[in-house]
């Protein structure tokens, strides 16, 4: 029995970070990933040495809940480390492997947590060709970067210990010295006279002070996304902050510090302005050594003056930096809520424009004896408008700026950047004054409004649901649509259904019954259901009444002929659409379908299906199915024969035979994100090797994420509800191991099948079907030319007096 989570209080920061992940749009915004060029990494390996450091370090096993107002750390006593792994023999299509590696590092990256849920924190190896990388990304209120840079130098001897002696080791013997749990810092008494001090020190600090931050000049109406830039400090500026840093007598960042204010103040940003500065908070040798977010954020006020020197200004960060050295510990939300109303309208929640310095953190990596390289931050939502994170990479200083792309565009970053070049070129000599600092940025004391136009675009009111609707289809088939436009003739498919059914319920706060919607797939249709009671949608007239039995994908000619499909795993009636639009116009087509309650096993679902066909006034002309259809089908045949009814020819399109699902692994999360993967038909075909969390709260996120790197889109929530179903229906195959022989003629269509599949399903008919070989795969089979080749057979089925 799993015993139950310690609950210990969280410190003010990660109840902070809690905070804004519950409230944020953007569930990312404190995600932190390293991206890793690695060399051929062996896998096995590393999964084990990371489960070694998931053992070690508490934090690695942290999560977190609200108890009332209060928030808790949970920490587990075990957790389990995995490894997921996405991998391309080749790179696919016209991309290069580093093209493709960008894409899947930045939908990895913005994967949300559940902080609840532990680790905390992903691995991935993802490879592309011969380029192989390594995504490490966790949430900030388990690891700060200092913290993970411990992290990774672990990971490095955990990695070593197994290749050199193999699994089985613990961690105990990997890591003799004990880890610095982080349980017990940040546990200073928010009451009482010290605490009271500690944040009079920052309230008195920041009265009447505004914080300085550039011109917003968007916009993008991106909804606070982000962008990265990196720029590398030229020798001649890295010479000028070591000649500053001298003359002052202070370290390279507090002339950085002092550099990137007097760009802000020569720009506009006059009077006293404050900066926000992430600091370490690693006040001792144990501190230095403890895995967990112990980082803060302090704001440092100045008033930069034309008259002074550049020199001191320089002085005053240093100044501030180890003035502040004492109260760093008080967490930024615990002062913001004590200030006056003035001073936190001028100073905003989280301050416009933090600098932080990383130092060596993320430089001299390695995995076994490969260097590792760090690459730039894949991330894309924006803590705030600008975040400068200075990197010292062996003799270069590399500045990587986070930015808000719904304020600032990319020229107006790239200036402000260049402006600290220069402003630190001018610094050189001695007695330079801020005056002769020459910028072009444009900066303002308190906090930006965006511009009018950079408001974020909503989409048309509830109370026009034609528009509105209309709206969410143009963004998600990327053309323009007609009211009574089909969505599948507009280039939809399945995956986007669950794109745009998620989008509209959220954006109406209306759920949409899905499957009546699928019965007239329109726009027309759609803002009829999601109307409210009463509201009018142009044009609109009577919905219909709905049957309860199975639905009509095409309602023929009178007396033409009528196919009966069952659904495939997973899936309902849209897989089916390419061979409906196939088939001769006066062909009837009707589909079973799984609401996802009721009947568990094959025989009791295909009972279920049987029940309307027998009640209606006579049965389908052919009965058959796609994948686990046709085996629905062919039981649905057994059936029949039991009650003694005569059963129409079946068809089997590349069906499973009983007994081919066996295995329990073909119902886990790795087998569904491939079958998405490439029932998508997305722009890039699936990966050769894949391995995801099995947990499907955690998997699941990743597959949406690998979905959109790979050209698809789908709501994670909406892949959970079709992973259910899926797992579910492989279940019920994986039991059902011995069929009856179906006494009907039949078509047997084989794309993956193999010729022991055909034997098996030949053994289990009165009768030999016929069968066709066709030169595709599982999924093309109900697309292109290979679906009308199966109309034609289909046709070809039917006795000449039904035809």
């Amino acid at each position: 029995m799993t015993p139950a989570p310690e609950e210990l209080p969280s410190s003010p920061a990660q109840e902070a970070l809690w905070w804004i992940q519950h409230r944020a749009e953007r569930k990312d915004l404190y995600n932190l990933t390293w991206r890793l060029r690695v060399t051929r990494l062996d896998r096995a390996a590393l999964a084990a040495a990371w489960q070694l450091v998931v053992d070690r370090h508490e934090a690695l096993r942290t999560g977190f809940a609200r108890r009332g107002e209060a928030v808790v750390q949970l920490i587990h006593a075990t957790g389990e480390g995995t490894l997921q792994e996405v991998g391309w023999d080749e790179a696919p299509g016209d991309r290069t492997p580093e093209a493709l590696l960008d894409d899947v590092a930045a939908q990895f990256h913005a994967a949300p947590f559940d902080l609840e849920s532990v680790p905390l924190a992903r691995l991935a190896l993802v490879t592309a060709g011969s380029v192989e990388e390594l995504l490490v990304t966790v949430h900030h209120s388990i690891l700060d970067g200092w913290a993970l840079q411990l992290v990774m130098d672990d990971l490095k001897v955990a990695y070593e210990a197994v290749l050199e002696h193999g699994p089985g080791l613990d961690a105990a013997q990997v890591f003799p010295e004990a880890a610095v749990p982080y349980r017990e810092f940040g546990r200073q008494a928010r009451t009482g006279p010290q605490a009271v001090s500690d944040r009079a020190f920052w309230t008195g600090q920041l009265r009447g002070v505004k914080a300085a931050a550039l011109v917003p000049d968007g916009p993008s109406g991106t909804h606070s996304s982000g962008a990265a830039l990196r720029h590398r400090l030229s020798g001649g500026a890295r010479a000028a902050v070591a000649a500053v840093a001298q003359r002052v007598g202070c370290t390279a960042f507090a002339v950085q510090l002092a550099a990137v204010r007097a760009v802000l103040a020569r720009g506009g940003a006059s009077g006293r302005t404050a900066l926000g500065v992430v600091v370490a908070n690693r006040m001792s040798p144990e501190d230095q050594r403890r895995v967990g977010y112990c980082a803060n954020t302090v704001l440092l006020p100045d008033a930069v003056t034309d008259d002074e020197r550049f020199d001191d200004v320089a002085g005053r960060a240093r100044d501030g930096l180890w003035g502040s050295l004492p109260y760093q510990h008080v967490g930024f939300s615990e002062v913001f809520a004590e200030l006056s109303a003035e001073d936190r309208a001028a100073l905003g929640s989280t301050p416009p424009v933090l600098i932080t310095h990383h130092g060596g953190i993320g430089s001299g990596l390695s995995l076994g004896h490969e260097p590792a390289q760090l690459l730039p931050s894949p991330s894309t939502s924006a803590r705030c408008q600008l975040l400068v994170g200075i990197f010292e990479e062996g003799e270069h200083t590399v500045l990587e700026i986070e930015y808000d792309t719904d304020q600032l565009r990319e020229s107006t970053v790239r200036a402000f950047l260049n402006d600290i070049e220069s402003v630190l070129l001018a610094s050189a000599s001695p007695g330079g004054l801020v005056r002769d600092l020459q910028v072009s940025s444009r900066a303002a004391a308190g906090v930006p409004a965006l511009p009018q136009s950079a408001a974020p675009e909503r989409a048309p009111s509830s109370a026009e649901p034609a528009a509105e609707v209309l709206a969410h289809w143009q963004r998600v088939l990327g053309t323009d649509v007609h009211m009574d436009d089909d969505f599948f003739d507009a280039g939809g498919h399945s995956l986007q259904v669950l794109e745009l059914v998620a989008s509209v319920e959220t954006d109406t706060g209306r759920q949409l019954d899905v499957a009546e919607w699928l019965d007239e797939p329109t726009p027309r249709r759609m803002a009829e259901l999601l109307a409210p009671a009463g509201a009018d949608v142009p044009g609109s007239g009577p919905a219909a009444a709905r049957d309860s039995g199975p639905v009509t994908m095409r309602d023929g000619k009178p007396g033409g002929p009528h196919l009966h499909l069952v659904h495939g795993a997973g899936v309902g009636r849209i897989p089916y659409r390419a061979l409906v639009d196939a088939l001769p116009a006066d062909w009837r087509v009707t589909v079973s379908e799984d609401d996802g309650a009721g009947a568990t096993t094959i025989e009791a679902m295909a009972e279920r299906y049987l029940e309307p066909l027998l009640s209606g006034e006579r049965l389908p002309d052919l009965l058959g199915g796609w994948s686990m259809g046709g085996l629905l089908a062919h039981a649905m045949a057994v059936g029949l024969k039991r009650r003694g009814h005569p059963c129409p020819p079946l068809l089997l399109l590349d069906s499973p035979t009983p007994g081919a699902f066996s295995d329990p692994d073909r119902g886990d999360l790795d087998a569904f994100a491939r079958n998405v993967l490439r029932a998508a038909d997305a722009a890039v075909r699936p990966p050769d090797r894949l391995r995801l969390e099995q947990r499907a709260g955690r998997g699941i996120g990743v597959l949406a994420a690998l979905l959109r790197a790979c050209g698809g889109e789908a709501p994670p929530e909406a892949l959970h509800a079709r992973y259910t179903l899926h797992a579910r229906h492989v279940a019920a195959m994986s039991r059902y191991r011995d069929a009856a022989v179906a006494d009907a003629p039949g078509l047997l269509v084989a794309a993956d099948l193999t010729d022991e599949d055909v034997a098996r399903w030949q053994r289990l008919f009165s009768t030999e079907p016929v069968t066709v070989r066709l030169p595709t795969d599982h999924y093309a089979l109900l697309r292109g030319d290979a679906v009308r080749q199966v109309a034609g057979l289909v046709a070809g089925l039917l006795p000449a007096t039904v035809r």
